[in-house]
């Protein structure tokens, strides 16, 4: 079931000479609007040589698919869940697959502001059969993303603390038996009822290496009311040996990061007054990786009046931020992902009509693997998240939707396609 059709793969492709041609493969052409943030889309399990990726389909019900790479085939879908949604909000409830220390393909998944849901798969490394499906928190949750090691889950989520002033925090909940049982809500982060009422918190990224959990956020609220605008760009890290929260250099925050830490974790500042027509938030996607020598590398991409659109990689090493803009004419940042002692990095064109994957060394410059026109199809004209596969960077699972109707359609007719580098 190789999806796309060689005309779509003729006219689709660019790559620079030395570059090998990507391939690309439609997972789904029954997909939904779902807002994944920069995890969640598709993870490798090398013991099988699969590739497994989750997408909401028809009236956001769950659905997954096995790509074998040794016979390059896409298997039947497998409906995980049946929801049955219609609306307007239900694109937040999206499913994040990942894979547990047991083998186990697992979902969580957002009833929005309301509870945490957990699907697991009946059997280690493969998605067929019953899944199973479990509650496993009702804290107001949203936006899930787990951190995966070994026998423990450390699964974060913003809370819907109060959307009256707006306020969010952050939380966490943890398993040590591959989610059989769970702990009680941990805070994070809580920034107060902040007087300018940036106060939701939004994480973006969130990467582990050795033990640290580093978390990427921005502020988000102010007058406007939820979501109305946002500011500034955090990083800080988990150490899930002691519990502690620490800023990226390893300055202690104690066991939350509170309204007095905000400026200590302030990596990029950033004016939520200062846009232009027709933005909202400064900033894009952004997310932080550890790379092997211990530097970190965060990507995001931002647009404001005064300063135009720009994609920027900013490396932490010796304890201090340094950043370099690899892109001037687009903020459409997507995900970043750590490959050896430098990272590779994907963003959309401005005009929305490409999706780019370049890799970057720090010290060098951002290189081109692949330019590729996206194979839009069914009205659709944005590619919403376009998702490193876990486990393996060369890979992408990418999907598209039509922006103008993208909370209004529930009947499940955009493609999301998969890009094997």
């Amino acid at each position: 079931m190789r999806a796309l059709a060689a005309t779509l793969l003729l006219i689709g492709i660019f790559t620079l000479p030395a570059q090998a041609a990507p391939t690309l493969d439609t997972v789904t052409t029954t997909s939904v609007y779902g807002c994944l943030r920069t995890n969640g889309a598709g993870v490798y399990d090398a013991t099988v040589n699969k590739t497994f990726a989750s997408y909401s389909g028809t009236r956001h019900d769950i659905y997954v698919k096995a790509f074998d790479h040794g016979t390059n085939t896409w298997s039947a879908a497998v409906k995980v869940a049946a929801l049955n949604l219609t609306h307007d909000n239900a694109y937040h409830d999206y499913p994040v697959l990942t894979q547990l220390g047991d083998g186990r393909l697992a979902v969580f998944r957002a009833t929005h502001t309301t509870s945490l849901q957990l699907y697991t798969a009946p059997a280690p490394r493969s998605i067929t059969g019953t899944w199973t499906a479990r509650t496993i928190s009702t804290d107001r949750n949203t936006y899930p993303e787990p951190v995966v090691t070994g026998n423990t889950i450390h699964l974060f989520y913003s809370h819907n603390t109060d959307l009256s002033h707006p306020y969010r925090t952050y939380k966490m909940i943890k398993s040590t038996d591959h989610g059989r049982t769970w702990s009680a809500p941990r805070t994070i982060i809580d920034s107060g009822r902040t007087a300018d009422r940036y106060a939701e918190v939004y994480a973006f990224g969130v990467t582990q290496r050795n033990g640290r959990i580093y978390l990427t956020w921005s502020m988000h609220g102010g007058p406007k009311g939820h979501n109305g605008g946002g500011k500034n760009i955090y990083v800080a890290y988990l150490d899930t040996a002691s519990g502690g929260m620490h800023t990226a250099g390893g300055a202690t925050l104690g066991t939350v990061v509170d309204a007095a830490d905000l400026d200590k974790t302030r990596v990029v500042t950033t004016n939520p007054a200062d846009l232009p027509a027709g933005k909202t938030l400064p900033e894009e996607n952004p997310v932080t990786v550890p790379l092997g020598d211990g530097s970190l590398v965060l990507g995001y991409g931002v647009h404001t009046s005064s300063s135009s659109a720009k994609i920027v990689l900013a490396r932490f090493a010796n304890n201090t931020w340094t950043s370099t803009t690899v892109d001037t004419s687009t903020s459409l940042f997507k995900d970043l992902v750590a490959t050896g002692t430098g990272v590779d990095f994907s963003y959309a064109s401005a005009d929305r009509k490409r999706l780019l994957v370049k890799s970057w060394t720090p010290g060098g410059s951002a290189t081109a693997k692949h330019d590729l026109v996206v194979p839009y199809s069914a009205g659709a004209d944005t590619t919403f998240y376009a998702n490193f596969v876990e486990n393996r960077p060369s890979d992408l699972v990418a999907n598209t939707i039509d922006h103008e109707t993208r909370k209004t359609n529930h009947t499940g007719k955009w493609p999301v396609f998969s890009l094997r580098g």
